[in-house]
Order: C-alpha cells, then sequence, then structure tokens
C-alpha cells in the first residue's frame, strides 16, 4: 500500500514488509489485479423474534415498543450486544417493578429481532404482519441497537415530537463523562454536541435508516426514536466505529477502549429506559407537537434557500414554495392552539384524555402518504426519510430534496421543474392535512 507509515510500531504485523496505512498502492502494485474466490452457503433459513409484553393497567391497547437486534455479522461486541445488553437491562428493571405491584398504564412490548443484518428482516416482517395493529395502537418505538458506537457524548435521533421528553429526560440523569461530575447528561451533551439549528439545545439528528425503526417510522408512521453513545464527529470523520462489522469488534474492545467502567452503556440504559417508563406510564403523552411546527418551519426554510441556487429555473418555471409556508403557518397555529387545551385538559376526565392523547399518537401517522416516495414506494413518511444518497442518514422534505438534486444535469428540465412542482403541492398537503388532525374534535 501506499501513503504514509502508521503512527506507531503497534499497527505493524510480522511480515517482511511496509506497514503504509494508504490510501492507494505504490510502484506496480497499483496495476495489480486480485482474484477472489467467495463460497458461501445459500439456503433458506428459520429465524426468531423474541416478544415479551406488560400488559399495560389503563391502556393496554395503547402499545410502546423497545426493540433491537441480537444477530450480528461475527461476535457482535458492540453491533449489536451492546444494546442488547442494555435491553436486558431494561427488562430487568422493568420486571423487578412489576414484581413489587407495578404495571405501565399502557402496554410495553420488549423486541429481540433477528435478521437485522440481512436487510432488518425481523422487525420488518413482524411489522408488516402487524401493521393493522400498529397504525390503530401504536405510541411510540424506541430503538435499542449498539449502546456505544464511541465514548465522546451522548447521541439522539428521534421525531420532533420527542425533543422535549428527551431534553427534560437527560435533565435527571447524571453525566458519565470524565470533567462533568455533578452535572447532568444534558449539560456535558449541549457542551460537546450544541445544536446548529435550534440556540441553547443539544443537538438531535433526524432520523435515517439502516436499523430497526425503519418500518415502524419510515413506512408506518408510528413515532421513534434511538439513542447511544458517539464519538466527535467534529474530530473522527469517518463513518460508523473502526472495527463495525469486523473480526475485532468483541467484547474485549468494549471492555478495553470503549467503556472500561460500562458508566455509558448504564447511562444510555438510563435514556432508553426512561424514554419507555415515560411514554408507558404517563397521563397525557409526553409529545409536544410545537416542536413539531418548529421543525417544520425550519425544514422549509431549509430547502427553499437550497432552491435559491436555481433562482433562474424557479421564475422560468414558476416554481413556488408559497403553498408549503402557508401550511406550515397553519400547522404551527393549530400546534400552539392544541397545546393550549392540552394544558388545560381535565386528566381525571379519562375521555378527554384519550381523546387528546390519540390526537398526539397519531399526528406522526398524518404525514404517511399510501402512494410512498417516487422510486421507493416502502417509505412513506413525508417529513423524513433515508437519504436517497446515504440510507444511514435523514433527509426531510425527501420528496422536494430527491426532486432538485442534480437538477441541472436533468435531459428534459421542464418535466424536472414539473416534479419538483408536484412534490412541494404534495408536501403542502400532507403539512395542512397533518394541522387539521390537531384541531378540536367536534
Amino acid at each position: 500500500m501506499g501513503g504514509p507509515a502508521p503512527p506507531d510500531s503497534t499497527w505493524k504485523g510480522s511480515l517482511n514488509v511496509s506497514y503504509n496505512i494508504g490510501p492507494g498502492f505504490i510502484g506496480s502494485y497499483s496495476t495489480r489485479k486480485v482474484r477472489m474466490h467467495i463460497h458461501s452457503n445459500n439456503k433458506v433459513t428459520r429465524i426468531y423474534n423474541v416478544i415479551g409484553t406488560i400488559k399495560g393497567a389503563m391502556e393496554s391497547d395503547r402499545y410502546v415498543i423497545l426493540g433491537g437486534h441480537r444477530d450480528s455479522w461475527v461476535f457482535g461486541g458492540i453491533d449489536p450486544q451492546s444494546g442488547a445488553a442494555v435491553v436486558h437491562e431494561i427488562v430487568r428493571s422493568f420486571g423487578k417493578l412489576k414484581k413489587e405491584g407495578w404495571r405501565p398504564r399502557r402496554t410495553v412490548i420488549f423486541a429481540s429481532w433477528d435478521a437485522e443484518e440481512f436487510g432488518l428482516l425481523g422487525s420488518t416482517e413482524w411489522a408488516e404482519e402487524n401493521a393493522k395493529i400498529l397504525q390503530a395502537r401504536g405510541v411510540a418505538y424506541i430503538n435499542a441497537d449498539s449502546s456505544v458506537e464511541g465514548n465522546y457524548t451522548l447521541r439522539i435521533d428521534c421525531t420532533p415530537l420527542m425533543y422535549g421528553l428527551v431534553y427534560n429526560l437527560t435533565k435527571e440523569i447524571p453525566s458519565p463523562d470524565e470533567g462533568f461530575e455533578g452535572k447532568s447528561l444534558y449539560e456535558s451533551w449541549y457542551e460537546k454536541n450544541p445544536s446548529t439549528e435550534y440556540r441553547d439545545l443539544p443537538r438531535i439528528n433526524k432520523l435515517g435508516s439502516g436499523n430497526d425503526f425503519e418500518v415502524f417510522f419510515q413506512r408506518l408512521g408510528i413515532a421513534s426514536g434511538r439513542a447511544r453513545y458517539s464519538k466527535n464527529w467534529k474530530v473522527e470523520k469517518y463513518s460508523s466505529y473502526p472495527a463495525y462489522h469486523s473480526i475485532y469488534e468483541t467484547y474485549e474492545i468494549v471492555e478495553k477502549f470503549y467503556d472500561p467502567t460500562f458508566k455509558n452503556h448504564v447511562t444510555v440504559a438510563q435514556v432508553r429506559g426512561g424514554l419507555v417508563f415515560e411514554l408507558a406510564d404517563s397521563v397525557v403523552l409526553p409529545f409536544d407537537c410545537r416542536d413539531y411546527a418548529a421543525a417544520l418551519s425550519n425544514y422549509t426554510h431549509i430547502i427553499y434557500n437550497l432552491s435559491k441556487s436555481h433562482q433562474s429555473e424557479v421564475t422560468k418555471y414558476s416554481v413556488t414554495f408559497d403553498p408549503l409556508f402557508s401550511a406550515v403557518k397553519n400547522f404551527t397555529e393549530a400546534a400552539i392552539d392544541f397545546h393550549r387545551r392540552l394544558q388545560q385538559v381535565d386528566i381525571s376526565n379519562p375521555i378527554d384524555v384519550r381523546s387528546l392523547n390519540d390526537q398526539l399518537m397519531l399526528l406522526e401517522r398524518a404525514f404517511i402518504d399510501p402512494l410512498g416516495l417516487p422510486g421507493r414506494p416502502f417509505y412513506r413518511h413525508i417529513i423524513f426519510a433515508p437519504s436517497s444518497h446515504n440510507k444511514y442518514a435523514g433527509e426531510s422534505f425527501p420528496g422536494i430534496y430527491d426532486a432538485m438534486f442534480d437538477i441541472k444535469n436533468k435531459a428534459d428540465q421542464h418535466k424536472a421543474w414539473e416534479e419538483v412542482k408536484r412534490q412541494i403541492s404534495i408536501a403542502a398537503f400532507t403539512v395542512q392535512a397533518a394541522a387539521g388532525t390537531l384541531k378540536q374534535v367536534a
């Protein structure tokens, strides 16, 4: 290989060669070809999902789901077993509470998914098989894959409905980070990874894909979130973590390097378990639709500003974002009015509480288009979807974004910009329809 030498001798093996770290090759080696023979055992194999349930005491027909996979590429020391260990600890904790006489207000479902590494098959097949039930009864899904992809700070990806819940919860959990003794997880998270979109708040990422929340959020419209400890992305710019899906991803690497005292695992368990507990046991669902309104406004301005780089075409083809801005304004007004009514609800009246909770539960569903995104019918969420160009990353207003991507190089410019206008129309209609679901029930 070409490139510089490794930083120290620990990177070097015992072969009599130069252990350069790349990229590329040196001399004539750049023209060499390697022939590989791969022998795979292709066969149909049964997979097993393991499902456990604690029936809700008052709203047993409302489900809060905690799920993570247990299959791995090799040893899976981080992915998924650092997550599976946390699921086991949360199950143990909830089981202990149940033995002491506690039951959650809503039903809690614990899921250990199989075949995640084979295309999210375990979770997807289970969710599709139970789609009608989940769409009618699913309150939230909390994902529990790898707990530690680094040891720098907390990372959260979730629906805007959960922003307030996450912020409030992390203020109650002590930070495990060195130098933050006596401070909250919220404080260390904010200092290490502040938001680039909202002032004075920690960063929360959009949900993309590549994990078991996909079918629940992107297809069924069930409010979803995930939490784990991650690296410093400003310094470590490579994707994921170096040992990802390799033979070196063992228990030993976690114990020696990632989390020697397992304090970060405990913190992630407190976050994931706390989210499930609050979602399952709060009288009023801890969702805030005002945060969704703020997010929609932000995303609309972002996609509008992106269109400004094509100003001449926008003018030529009469492209306008006014309907989308109008729909977001209406949604914001509806969200503010809904929150006012939520603050005034008589929590001793189960019918009124149930009615408002159902509006909150079904809000995420209102952003689902049954026809799906162009060329990607599996993905039906109009506000969030995996980027067409990076499945692990989330994109806002994906239909509009994809229509505008590389648009200058499309052969038929009129057709391309008509598609942009169509996607703006779909987004505006969806946001306006979602606003309608927040209005006072007649």
